[in-house]
């Protein structure tokens, strides 16, 4: 039998590229997920690609010092949801795409912070605490004790206790004060407006492209300075009939009660 002259028959991504196929670099365990929200973008599909991201998502929250995970766990899918519309699978693979989209998460756990009213020095503190404690942790394949963060940050144990009260005030809601000799305590609890804040967010990430279903979420939130209006205003407003401003508002109720779970873990 003579020589075909074909070689090797199969093809590297390389060589696809450079016969200009597009190359393909969504990752297998992303793949049925991502298809489906991408052919109909509905509240199912969105949470089954919300699902299949989920371990993406928890990597880089829990590699983010600072902040409450809850609440990054949320941002981070908000985050992720946007930025879905201009992934390209033949520019990079899904992972690599979301880690660069969920770089503004690190900014969230900061302004966290701050709006509960932490002292400059107390979020510097805190920081180092929580830098030191992954760094002892990779050294020495365990997490370290108290003592061990005291020896390497050149802190007494008092002191490293004042800092996690601190965290644990910040992460349970409560303000921050400081008593006469300079001491940070709890304070009386504080309404958070986060939760608030990422309701809305996500609500209207999910109605991106529905833009009569956002104003209605608008209005009858009363975000950005809009007031509420009746089904009959609404409707005459937005060109629906008022049997449509109601359909519109019980996909609302949905994806407020997804995102409320989502916050609160209900």
């Amino acid at each position: 039998m003579g020589h075909t002259g074909l070689g090797n028959v199969f093809l590297s991504r390389g060589d696809l590229d450079s016969f200009g196929v597009p190359a393909n670099r969504l990752e297998p365990d992303y793949s049925a997920a991502y298809r489906s929200w991408k052919e109909n973008d509905t509240e199912d599909t969105r949470e089954s690609l919300l699902a299949a991201l989920a371990p993406a998502i928890e990597r880089n929250v829990r590699g983010i010092p600072g902040g409450d995970p809850n609440y990054l766990r949320i941002r981070a899918k908000i985050l992720a949801m946007n930025a879905m519309g201009k992934y390209d699978p033949a520019k990079s693979s899904l992972d690599t795409y979301l880690n660069h989209q969920l770089m503004p998460l690190r900014r969230t756990a900061r302004q966290q912070m701050n709006v509960l009213g932490l002292p400059d020095r107390v979020l510097m503190a805190t920081r180092q605490l929580e830098s030191a404690e992954t760094e002892l942790a990779d050294e020495l394949g365990r997490l370290p004790t108290t003592a061990e963060l005291a020896d390497k940050l050149s802190l007494s144990p008092k002191q490293i206790e004042r800092i996690r009260r601190t965290t644990h005030a910040r992460n349970s809601g409560r303000s921050l004060t400081q008593d006469e000799e300079g001491q940070v305590g709890d304070a009386e609890a504080v309404t958070r407006h986060l939760p608030d804040e990422y309701r809305h967010q996500y609500v209207l990430s999910a109605l991106r492209n529905d833009p009569k279903s956002a104003l209605i979420y608008e209005h009858d939130e009363r975000l950005h300075g809009r007031e509420p209006l009746s089904t009959a205003a609404l409707a005459e407003k937005l060109g629906l009939s008022p049997g449509a401003v109601s359909q519109r508002r019980n996909r609302i109720d949905v994806i407020r009660n997804n995102a409320e779970r989502e916050i609160y873990g209900g």
